[in-house]
């Protein structure tokens, strides 16, 4: 299995390192590859960076994760993006390991689908270490609640289940034909 991680410039400088932010990590002088799909939308955006300080913070989260899921994430199929990904894949942005930030809520996206966890990392220069950091975990449980709000859960609790389900991976029991009652 692949191994994919998060990080910021700051603390990745060598690696397979692909920028997610909007600019391409510009403003760090960044100029490896890059996935604008995983990019914040500018419009959005700016109506959250906006209202920073203005309004509750925890809304104004809650406001960015539903937009990011809905006008990012979910036009993405979660697998095809893992599939995209090289190992050792290291998906950076600007904010510090412990700040909101959308490669967090591409991490949950990740894991809440696919079960595939994530490490927020700082790689030491010789590429020798990858050094485990905090990420913000309350994240994780905002962007399931919205995720279940819009995406068909085929009556599961599980986003790993209905997942599965959509993409012809399982078959629950109570989706089974009974042959024997078709025959009678």
């Amino acid at each position: 299995m692949k191994k994919i991680m998060t990080g910021n410039y700051d603390n990745c400088k060598t690696g397979n390192l692909v920028s997610i932010s909007g600019d391409r990590g510009r403003l760090k002088d960044f100029v490896g590859e890059s996935k604008m799909s995983l990019a914040p939308k500018k419009d959005f955006w700016k109506i959250w960076h906006d209202n920073i300080g203005n309004i509750d913070e925890e809304d104004n989260t809650r406001f960015y994760v539903r937009e990011y899921y809905k006008n990012v994430l979910s036009k993405i199929d979660p697998k095809e993006l893992y599939d995209s990904l090289k190992d050792e894949t290291i998906l950076l942005c600007y904010e510090n390991n412990t700040d909101f930030c959308h490669r967090h809520l591409v991490a949950f996206y990740l894991e809440l689908f696919l079960g595939i966890k994530t490490s927020e990392v700082r790689v030491n220069s010789k590429r020798q270490t990858y050094h485990c950091l905090e990420r913000p975990d309350y994240l994780k449980k905002i962007l399931e609640d919205e995720i279940k709000r819009e995406y068909d859960m085929h009556g599961f609790d599980d986003l790993i289940d209905a997942y599965n389900l959509e993409t012809c991976k399982i078959t629950p029991l109570k989706y089974k034909l009974d042959l024997k009652s078709l025959t009678k």
